[in-house]
């Protein structure tokens, strides 16, 4: 990617559990929507490791990335 900005978090989806989460991002210089899955690493030090970066993958809405993510990351599907 060529962004040269930290992408902005606009939405932060958790599961029930509190231990997977999906970061909806805005890529501001770009203008365009990216997602990112997580999962706890440590409930410790409220660390989170990256499970899937599907950030090659671009929307041009807030909505489409959310409406990918929901389609690909097996637990939003629930």
């Amino acid at each position: 990617m060529t962004d040269t900005e930290t992408p902005e978090i606009v939405s932060s989806l958790e599961d029930d559990s509190g231990e997977r989460m999906v970061d909806i991002l805005h890529h501001v210089d770009a203008e365009h929507f990216t997602y990112v899955e997580y999962h706890r690493a440590s409930v410790e030090t409220d660390e989170w490791q990256q499970v899937k970066d599907d950030s090659v993958k671009t929307y041009k809405t807030q909505f489409a990335a959310y409406t990918a993510a929901t389609r690909k990351v097996d637990w939003m599907m629930d």
